[in-house]
This record gives structure tokens, C-alpha cells and sequence, in this order.
């Protein structure tokens, strides 16, 4: 995602944050793979996949923010705290893509 929307080298100091413990990867657990389908199943329309909705159940179980640039996606759908909480939003994109 880095690499395909921000600066390649962004994404490898990512992957360098990931190899060095700065960051972690979540396994993801029975019910959250679970409550990834039924958001898969309940926007079907959008045809998320189990990257988006899996994304979407972490943060919903947890109350965190997210960061994509599939910013229709996350705005065509709801947690069930409410809209997603974006990190960057398209506005800041363009002015960052801008300057």
C-alpha cells in the first residue's frame, strides 16, 4: 500500500520497522475472522475481500484508527461504533500528493 500510493522507499522502511519489532503483525483470531465475513457478507456489494474486512474487524474490536488509501470503501461502510476513523483522509492526501 505504501509502495503503491506513497514512495517506494516508504515502504521499506516499513518492512524494516516490521522486521525490527517497532511494529507487530496480529494474528488473527477465530472471531475476528468471523466478524470479517459477516462484513464481507453484509457489503457484498462492494466485494471487500479478507484484507479490507479483516482490517475493519481489528480496528472495530479494538478502537483503532486505520490507514488505506481506499478511502471508498471505508467511507461506503460502517463499524458498529459508527464511520471508520481514518488516519489520512483524502483531503490530506492531495495536499501531500500536491506539495
Amino acid at each position: 500500500m505504501l509502495r503503491r500510493w506513497g514512495d517506494p522507499r516508504a515502504g521499506r522502511l516499513f518492512l524494516r520497522a516490521l522486521a525490527s519489532g517497532r511494529h507487530r503483525v496480529e494474528p488473527l483470531a477465530a472471531g475476528l475472522l468471523r466478524r470479517a465475513v459477516e462484513l464481507d457478507t453484509l457489503y457484498a456489494d462492494l466485494d471487500l475481500g479478507l484484507v479490507d474486512t479483516s482490517v475493519m474487524a481489528y480496528a472495530e474490536r479494538h478502537r483503532l484508527p486505520i490507514l488505506s488509501f481506499d478511502f471508498r470503501d471505508f467511507r461506503a461502510t460502517r463499524s458498529i461504533h459508527g464511520p471508520w476513523d481514518l488516519i489520512l483522509g483524502e483531503d490530506e492526501l492531495r495536499r501531500a500528493r500536491d506539495s
